[in-house]
This record gives structure tokens, C-alpha cells and sequence, in this order.
């Protein structure tokens, strides 16, 4: 005769899995803990805690990096009038082709992104990112500033 195995738990144990296949410490992106005030931490790790956890900081440097965008893209045209060339071949081609096709398009990807940051803002990674878009449009504008002022 075969012996059948008995579930010896009582009734409110069956529900309760012997093995767990989740794991509850682990967390998605960015993790919402606060700042404990006693410990020692850097002052970076402050102010992107402060970054994390204020809306509003995200959503001023998007608007300004889109802001950085188009003043980009106004300071390159001047700048084509008064004869400097356009290094991205992409951008060449379609200032080319039709400036406001150029503008648009430019302006069109840039929002995009942000809109992007915006929706995955709860993720580290994307709010790290986001910093290095402002510096790297910051840079970009200046130089386009500088050749402006150069040709001019």
C-alpha cells in the first residue's frame, strides 16, 4: 500500500507558503528612505535626498533644460547667419532641408525626454540623469553663446 502524505498544518497555517519567492527589503530605484539627521552624510547625498523627494526641483530642471533647448537652437541659427557651420550632421541636413523642420524636430525630441524623465522620476538612475541633461545643455548653450560672439 502507498502511503499518502498529510499536510500536518492546521487550517490558518495553509495559507501561509514555506517559501517566498518575494523579497520585501528590496527596492525598485529609488528608495524613499529619509535622511537620518544624526548620521554623517556627505552633503551630495543631502541635496539629491532633497532633489528625490521635491517634485517640484525635478520639474524646474526640465522646463529649464527645455528652455536651455530653444535658446540652443536660436543662438545656433544666429550663428549659421553669421556663417558658422553646424557640427551635428543630423541637425546640418534638416537646417538644410527647412529651418523650422529642424526646429521642430529638436524641440520635439527634447520634450520627449523630459516627458520621459518625468514618468520614470521615481527611479534614481533617471533623477541622476537629469542633472547631467541640465549641465550637458548648460555647456551647450554656452558654447553656442560663445560662437555667436565669436562670428559676430
Amino acid at each position: 500500500m502507498i502511503e499518502q502524505s498529510v499536510d500536518r498544518r492546521d487550517s490558518a497555517d495553509r495559507r501561509i507558503s514555506r517559501f517566498a519567492l518575494r523579497f520585501p527589503d528590496r527596492r525598485l530605484g529609488s528608495s524613499r528612505r529619509r535622511v537620518a539627521a544624526g548620521r554623517a552624510r556627505s552633503s551630495a547625498t543631502r541635496l539629491f535626498a532633497a532633489y528625490r523627494d521635491t517634485p517640484l526641483a525635478l520639474a524646474v530642471v526640465l522646463a529649464t533644460v527645455i528652455a536651455l533647448n530653444i535658446a540652443d537652437l536660436l543662438l545656433t541659427f544666429r550663428a549659421i547667419e553669421l556663417g558658422a557651420v553646424e557640427l551635428n550632421p543630423i541637425m546640418a541636413a534638416l537646417i538644410n532641408t527647412d529651418p523650422l523642420l529642424a526646429a521642430l524636430f529638436k524641440t520635439t525630441i527634447v520634450v520627449g525626454v523630459a516627458a520621459a524623465m518625468w514618468a520614470t522620476r521615481r527611479y534614481r538612475r533617471v533623477l541622476e540623469a537629469s542633472l547631467v541633461l541640465l549641465a550637458a545643455f548648460v555647456v551647450l548653450t554656452t558654447y553656442s553663446g560663445a560662437m555667436v560672439l565669436l562670428a559676430g
